[in-house]
């Protein structure tokens, strides 16, 4: 009889404790899966992917995005206007959005555009707009117009950085800004119109020899080496953002994108520009100074080398992985060209800043002190033009 009593409470004992047991695995498991699966998503789905890039250098567009990272990165924003930072207390959206429009109208001019500029031609359009060839009604020269849409996030933002940029840094190799105005919800911008096109057009119309080559560089170099000595980081050097003349100027354009420094701000840390173009430690989300240009430039040397920037046909959300695994980028036939163009590229392209070159120093490279002078570009570029007009001219036969 004792025996039989002892059984059934061992019994009842047995199936007391598996079932807390159970209970806590149960709850053990729920608290993990809710910790993997945040409120909002669904067990077992994979983690969020860095959003990738879309540009098309054919448009000559890019959308400048942040590299992978632990964190789903945002669009990169512009500098913040003067008086605001992260300690500020949060503001509502229309009011921040106020105020952004209220500096831009701060820096255009007041009055109708549509009457000054005449004869409007587009020449090319893009994500940020596109870009016109008009006449100047009072003086009968062209300019070249760039309307550019206010209804993206922080838009107004990247147009007074452009603005600004271009207004208070003039020099014979960066394209001369004439005026801006806002008309409706666009930007027009209007800036001296370079009848050759962009490097980007003439690479895909001719080739360029070593001489012209260096002769591309050194202007680039000089217009560099101004914005450098002003503590402005340009931040999107590439081919479309290279501007020529018939009569053989090369001038850097497209500022919207760049960073003045300051002695209280001596490096930037914000992952801006071109994939393609851009700089191992802005890949990294490192600090990082004017350098990143000259990567940048290299980057445009092997470009008008090869004919395209390295893994520039490689989907857009592989190539910052492809820029840190590999390291700097090689001339797929070294053996044909010259020495001198290898050593200036391996100073532009040095991984570490440190041992990378400053636009000063690469200005008494060789390579560059023997480039053809800038006049002979002309020929070149109408060569481009006139291999541009007969593609044309085929395609509408």
């Amino acid at each position: 009889m004792i025996k039989q009593v002892c059984a059934v409470v061992c019994t009842v004992f047995s199936v007391a404790y598996s079932g807390y047991f159970l209970a806590h695995l149960t709850g053990h498991f729920t608290r993990g899966w809710r910790q993997a699966c945040p409120l909002g998503s669904r067990a077992g789905s994979a983690p969020p992917l860095a959003p990738s890039l879309v540009e098309e250098e054919a448009e000559e567009e890019q959308e400048h995005i942040k590299p992978p990272a632990a964190v789903p990165p945002r669009p990169q924003k512009a500098p913040a206007a003067a008086g605001t930072g992260s300690g500020s207390p949060a503001q509502p959206a229309e009011t921040r959005e106020e105020q952004r429009l209220m500096r831009l109208r701060s820096v255009v001019s007041p009055g109708e555009p549509r009457s000054k500029y005449t004869a409007l031609e587009e020449l090319g359009r893009g994500g940020f707009g596109a870009v016109y060839r008009a006449l100047d009604a009072s003086t009968g020269k062209q300019v070249a117009i760039k309307k550019m849409m206010l209804e993206e996030e922080d838009s107004e933002e990247l147009a007074v950085n452009e603005i600004v940029a271009m207004r208070d840094n003039r020099n014979p190799n960066i394209v001369i800004y004439l005026d801006s105005y806002l008309v409706n919800e666009e930007l027009w911008l209007a800036m001296e119109f370079m009848d050759g096109g962009t490097l980007f057009d003439v690479l895909r119309a001719v080739y360029l020899e070593e001489g012209q080559i260096g002769a591309v560089c050194r202007e680039c170099l000089q217009g560099l080496h101004f914005l450098h000595s002003r503590r402005v980081i340009h931040r999107d050097i590439k081919s479309s953002n290279v501007l020529m003349g018939t009569d053989g100027s090369v001038k850097l354009a497209d500022f919207g994108l760049c960073a003045r420094l300051s002695p209280e701000c001596s490096s930037c840390h914000s992952s801006v520009g071109t994939p393609s173009w851009m700089a191992p430690e802005v890949v990294r989300g490192e600090a990082y100074g004017p350098k990143v240009d000259i990567w940048s430039l290299g980057i445009t040397g092997l470009e008008m080398v090869e004919g395209e920037a390295p893994y520039q046909r490689e989907p857009k959300f592989r190539v910052f992985e492809l820029i840190e695994r590999n390291g700097p980028p090689k001339l797929q036939k070294p053996r044909h060209h010259s020495a001198l163009l290898r050593d200036f590229l391996r100073c532009c392209l040095q991984a570490d800043q440190d041992r990378r070159w400053s636009a000063q120093e690469l200005l008494q490279h060789p390579f560059v002190t023997s480039g053809q002078p800038a006049s002979s570009l002309a020929a070149l570029i109408l060569s481009a033009k006139q291999a541009q007009e007969d593609r044309r001219g085929e395609a509408c036969a």
